[in-house]
């Protein structure tokens, strides 16, 4: 596994373990549908499913915003990897809301905060 890969695991599980203590649910990490797209967490809170996409920047680093990273390609690629998703479950689509949780580590690649930023205005 590359330095990237080792800091981005870490990070998805930042978040998911930050959501967990908050009262959410996890339904999926890492859900995939063949030639569409991929989500790193799904998980509900109260009555909402929230799409969580994790980015993860180094303090030091300045390559843009973990926000900026997140193209209209990408994110369409997770409206359309959600919509497979919320069929297999029975899930409306209306009770989706989308995030990128912009996770920030240190030098040595470990995550210090995480800020959500809902894709959609």
């Amino acid at each position: 596994m590359t330095r990237n890969q080792d800091i981005g695991k870490r990070s998805e599980e930042f978040v998911a373990q930050f959501l967990i203590r908050r009262g959410c649910v996890i339904l999926a990490r890492n859900y995939s549908v063949h030639n569409v797209g991929e989500i790193d967490i799904i998980c509900k809170y109260k009555e909402k499913i929230l799409v969580i996409e994790v980015k993860s920047r180094s303090t030091s680093m300045n390559y843009g915003t973990p926000e900026e990273a997140v193209t209209k390609s990408k994110q369409n690629k997770i409206l359309h990897t959600t919509a497979e998703y919320c069929r297999e479950n029975k899930i409306s689509l209306d009770r989706v809301s989308y995030f990128v949780a912009g996770v920030t580590h240190d030098t040595c690649g470990n995550p210090v905060k995480v800020q959500f930023t809902p894709f959609f205005d």
